[in-house]
């Protein structure tokens, strides 16, 4: 498994790095986005401690996953970007 890490951006609203790795991990769904931004994975997962779904945008390195975005809850752009039903 590669390693992951969550760059501070990520960390801007209001979830935290153990939240965010959980969601990351145990993701929901997964997929590699297209051309111009075909270096980012998109996914969804749910929170740990909270329970609550997260959308995460992550980049693939040499060295891992950097995670550069993350919020709650997932927006509808990302659902339709995954093929997940509406709210």
């Amino acid at each position: 498994m590669d390693d992951v890490y969550v760059h501070e951006h990520a960390l801007k609203y209001g979830l935290d790095e153990d939240e965010i790795i959980y969601a990351w991990t145990n993701f929901v769904r997964s997929q590699q986005r297209r051309t111009p931004r075909e270096d980012q994975i998109v996914r969804t997962g749910y929170g740990k401690k909270t329970a609550r779904s997260i959308q995460m945008i992550g980049v693939a390195a040499s060295y891992g996953t950097l995670i550069i975005h993350a919020m709650n809850p997932v927006q509808d752009s990302i659902r339709r970007e995954l093929g997940l039903p509406r709210r």
